[in-house]
């Protein structure tokens, strides 16, 4: 992370009684201020509809970063934080709403030194966001204002650009930040490093040396409370559609001419444009069903609280993607993501082609890289090398790399990094106007025409249709 302060500003965070504050947006202020990366004069202020004062709000982020920070809490260090903290109740709705909002910006312009710079975090359901731009543009944003947007960015292709649409009424692109927490993962930044500082691996990174590559991202927990948002999201919106389209365009993508936002930006989006859209003949759409995970009997989808008895939301979907250009033509991605799996784990894993068999009585298996996103942090390479013993047996073996490990250093958290990076303007690891409307283009035929959504056990991988999908090629993880 950079070690440079951003300017003077007030960060504005709505939603601010909400769980996405609690859980990650103030124990991020909490750490950037901790390592000496926040501004040397801002101010928090927390808006809400909740009928709470600074004190409560003050009170509330305290037990939060007690709950959540990656670091402790010292004294000195929540002191200097309380001390910039404020809370507006208001709501978004009707005209006229957030008037009272200007009074509580100019007055910490004026005690804390803001400087009429002004970061707006919506911190909200999606549905909200509407709503909250235009009650900005009613009271005029400020000299040098900026928005987060958390995802899903829109529903599908309309919603998005609808909304990009009303947002640039009020900011231009440059101030518009749609956060993706993914990419502010040090091992998703680190496919680029890997990738274009190591010619070994840059001069096989094509059809001639892959078989194909696989991205996993699994969960092991249902939905949880999150029911009723879920029931409106499913897993193409809430996981394809950003998280893992973002990890795809980073994979997939040419060497940017620099390490510059907008060289990045133009890459990923040329990449996408090359991505096959999703017919429903390459998905498998699922739910997951009563099972057993942690040792325990859960419930199935249908059951949990906020779910439709007969809904056919899909918690789990594997898919058969093609990128149409020279480097990859031919070479199947094959993504997949779900709740109730067996364990947590984002990865991306790279199938080398089958190396000429005729020398061994036992076909060795291919060599693959994973790319570790989460939990352990890193990265393998398993390859061939002899067994001890008379003759030349192949057995697999594998090297590996664990950030921790060798850096010595807990890596800060996605949200510390994107925070940090709006509150300098700095655009590089968010997603782009044309790059969301360009992934939306992607799965819009899936969600176009919704197929059979099968069953699969809660603590299972999915079901059979998944490995069918992908057969003869097998579903690797670990």
């Amino acid at each position: 992370m950079s070690l440079q302060r951003p300017s003077p500003q007030a960060l504005v965070i709505f939603g601010a009684s909400g769980d996405l504050a609690r859980r990650k947006i103030l124990p991020a202020l909490y750490n950037l201020e901790r390592d000496g990366l926040m501004p040397e004069e801002y101010a928090v202020i927390g808006y809400a509809r909740s009928e709470w004062d600074d004190q409560r709000f003050v009170a509330n982020a305290r037990a939060a970063v007690e709950k959540y920070s990656r670091s402790p809490v010292e004294e000195s260090v929540w002191s200097r934080m309380a001390a910039s903290m404020r809370f507006v109740a208001g709501e978004f709705n009707s005209p006229g709403a957030m008037d009272h909002l200007t009074a509580d910006l100019d007055k910490a312009d004026r005690d804390l030194g803001c400087g009429g710079d002004r970061l707006y975090y919506s911190a909200t359901p999606p549905s909200a966001v509407p709503m909250i731009v235009e009650r900005l543009g009613e009271i005029g944003p400020g000299a040098n204002p900026r928005i987060v947007v958390e995802k899903p960015f829109g529903r599908n292709l309309e919603s998005a650009r609808a909304l990009n649409e009303q947002v640039h009424r009020v900011f231009n692109e440059s101030q518009v930040f749609r956060i993706d927490h993914y990419l502010g993962k040090e091992t998703v930044q680190n496919l680029l490093v890997f990738r274009f500082a190591n010619a070994m691996f840059e001069r096989v990174w094509n059809r001639d040396a892959i078989d194909h590559v696989q991205i996993t991202v699994a969960e092991d927990l249902g939905v949880e409370a999150r029911g009723a948002y879920y029931e409106e999201s499913g897993a193409i919106r809430d996981i394809v559609q950003n998280h893992m389209l973002q990890m795809l365009a980073f994979v997939a993508m040419e060497p940017p001419r620099a390490l510059s936002a907008t060289a990045i930006h133009d890459e990923k989006v040329k990449l996408l444009q090359t991505v096959r859209p999703i017919t429903p003949e390459n998905v498998v759409r699922a739910q997951y069903d009563r099972g057993t995970a942690g040792g325990a009997s859960v419930p199935g989808y249908r059951s949990e609280d906020g779910v439709s008895p007969s809904s056919n939301t899909e918690t789990y979907v594997a898919i058969r993607a093609y990128v149409d250009n020279w480097r990859w033509e031919g070479v199947p991605f094959l993504l997949r993501t779900g709740k109730r799996l067996p364990r947590r784990a984002t990865e991306i894993t790279v199938k080398f082609r089958e190396a000429p068999g005729y020398l061994f009585d036992e076909a060795p298996e291919p060599d693959h890289l994973s790319i570790r996103i989460q939990p352990r942090e890193g990265a393998s390479f398993a390859f061939q090398a002899k067994q001890p013993g008379p003759g030349f047996v192949p057995r697999p073996v594998r090297m590996d790399f664990e950030y921790d490990e060798f850096f010595h250093a807990v890596s800060a958290d996605a949200y510390e990094r994107l925070l940090h990076d709006a509150m300098c303007g700095e655009t590089t690891l968010f997603a782009r106007e044309d790059g969301v409307e360009r992934a939306w283009e992607i799965v819009q035929p899936v969600l176009d025409i919704p197929e059979e959504v099968y069953g699969y056990a809660a603590g299972s991988w999915g079901p059979r249709a998944a490995d069918e999908l992908i057969a003869p090629r097998r579903w690797h993880l670990g």
